[in-house]
């Protein structure tokens, strides 16, 4: 990327890929104010130039009847035996693999739906491992996922409204200045944007003009803008006088549209079955450039598992899914460096007060930088992947850190190289 303009323009446009619904191009493309041949265009010289790769999806972790199994793995390799990083690489329930500076030379994050799976995979990983030169690996089994991917498990349990005032309380008390000064949230359902115009008078909507709902809040610069896809902006919060106030005229005004933003986002009583989880598994790993469709799942289950299933099936399994907060959203992945992210470290955090790991966590969810953040049975209890587009912000998010006065200790590994990226996270 040639410079700091077209990195910040990449950056924009894959954060507008993501999203709690299917990526769409005309509908994206609307977003962003391009045209649909232009968006197209730019979509494919991103993946000419191997920037993005392939669409995905994020799965809730926290799902029933059995969560899903984060397990890191750290191996001390000799660098003249790489069949046993082409072994690991093998494994499908690997998202993770990366090359680090420590004790240890390799640390890997594997997925597994089933404890089952888990124990089936850890026969394999003992044999590729019994061939090492060192034989020196270690197993970190995860307690409680709080972040994934960039996406805070604690805001999935909230209603819409509550996400949103949350983001508001967090985004008008920062002390700094922050060139972002917006806030966002995305409901999985359509909105139907001509009946809220004609339901209310104060409310402009000139579709030729702009795609989505303009809302102006009285005697402030705040506006909020509504999309048919779902996605609410709240812009011009950086100048706000009367914080308090702000946010609660602006739930009260979103109220009065009659968008039901009291729905929560996750149903926890919610279970998923084995053809749930063949949908998820192949939304996530089996999509290219291109999103999948609901007749290539169709044929991918005829083909691979010998099982017949109807497109309106498929269609309406994903739909609740998305509507019991299963899917976490519709995203891409990407080439983190390429777009200015040249930073990629493993954390580990241990907090002055052991019984204040929950409180602690609940706090780090909310930097952008830590994009997954995981509760370990550990010294070092807490475990966070965190990204930085230079060195200087990581020194400095180190800094951040300990000015809180709860962190005792942290350790770092740098990660060298991304030999498997699980790289999806939300841009920031």
């Amino acid at each position: 990327m040639s410079n700091i303009k077209d990195r910040l323009e990449v950056q924009r446009f894959i954060k507008n890929s993501s999203g709690k619904t299917k990526f769409n191009v005309s509908k994206n493309s609307r977003t962003i104010g391009l045209s649909r041949q232009t968006y197209q265009n730019k979509l494919d010289s991103l993946r000419d130039q191997k920037i993005i790769t392939n669409f995905t999806i994020n799965i809730n972790p926290n799902i029933r009847p059995n969560n899903l199994k984060y397990v890191m793995l750290e191996i001390k390799t000799n660098p003249k035996e790489p069949i046993l990083v082409k072994e690991l690489l093998e494994i499908p329930q690997l998202r993770m693999l990366d090359g680090i500076i420590g004790d240890f030379s390799l640390f890997a994050l594997f997925i597994f739906k089933s404890p089952k799976e888990y124990y089936q995979t850890l026969n394999t990983i003992d044999k590729i491992m019994a061939k090492s030169y060192f034989k020196k690996y270690q197993i970190i089994e995860t307690i409680k996922v709080f972040k994934t991917n960039g996406i805070s498990l604690r805001k999935s349990k909230m209603s819409f409204e509550e996400e949103l005032l949350d983001q508001l309380v967090d985004k008008l008390s920062e002390k700094k200045d922050d060139e972002n000064e917006n806030v966002e949230i995305e409901i999985p359902e359509k909105i139907n944007l001509n009946q809220i115009a004609q339901n209310n008078a104060d409310i402009e909507y000139d579709p030729e003009r702009f795609p989505g709902l303009v809302l102006k809040i009285e005697n402030s610069p705040v506006t909020i803008l509504i999309f048919s896809n779902g996605k609410i902006v709240i812009n011009g919060l950086k100048n706000v006088s009367k914080k308090d106030l702000i946010k609660y005229n602006i739930i009260r005004s979103l109220r009065k549209t009659g968008i039901n933003l009291e729905k929560k986002k996750f149903n926890p009583n919610f279970e998923i079955d084995k053809i749930d989880y063949t949908i998820l598994s192949i939304m996530r790993d089996s999509q290219g450039i291109k999103p999948i469709s609901t007749y290539e799942i169709r044929k991918i289950f005829l083909e691979q598992f010998k099982t017949e299933i109807s497109q309106s099936t498929i269609h309406n399994r994903i739909k609740k899914l998305e509507q019991h907060g299963v899917i976490l959203n519709y995203t891409i992945n990407f080439h983190p460096k390429k777009i200015g992210f040249k930073g990629k470290y493993l954390l580990r955090i241990k907090p002055k007060d052991p019984s204040k790991y929950n409180a602690l966590a609940l706090k780090l969810d909310m930097k952008p930088n830590i994009t997954d953040l995981f509760r370990i049975g550990e010294q070092y209890g807490l475990f966070a992947i965190v990204r930085a587009k230079k060195i200087e912000d990581f020194a400095d998010f180190i800094k951040d850190l300990y000015s809180s006065e709860e962190i005792e200790d942290t350790y770092t590994n740098f990660v060298l190289d991304e030999l498997k990226p699980y790289t999806n996270f939300s841009v920031f």
